[in-house]
């Protein structure tokens, strides 16, 4: 984490689950997906997303290596206190694909609501 976190644990962790959501957002994942690709349990993965467990190390480690597998890398404190997600091709392919499973979900569904 950056340093500026560092001295607020609160802040640090609030930090780490914005990371986590968002690049969720970006791959077009679920809870269950990022799950199941990064070996984290579920109900691990929402429970810290919940914030209703401080993130351990180890499980932190296992999602960020799933995310920048999936093509996103995290850039910690830029801007300062914060992060930036770099979206490569991979992750852009990753969102795509999952956009038309979700489409296509839709459509078998009768359509929008």
């Amino acid at each position: 984490m950056s340093k500026d976190t560092l001295n607020n644990p609160a802040q640090e962790e609030m930090l780490i689950v914005s990371m986590i959501r968002a690049a969720r957002g970006v791959l077009g994942w679920s809870q269950p997906t990022l799950a199941k690709r990064s070996g984290v349990s579920l109900i691990a993965l929402a429970r810290l997303e919940s914030n209703a467990v401080s993130p351990r190390l180890s499980t932190v480690s296992r999602l960020k290596a799933a995310i920048e597998e999936a093509g996103i890398q995290v850039i910690e404190g830029q801007p300062s206190g914060g992060f930036t997600l770099q979206v490569g091709a991979r992750a852009i392919g990753h969102a795509a694909e999952n956009a038309s499973r979700n489409q296509v979900g839709r459509e078998e569904d009768g359509g929008y609501e």
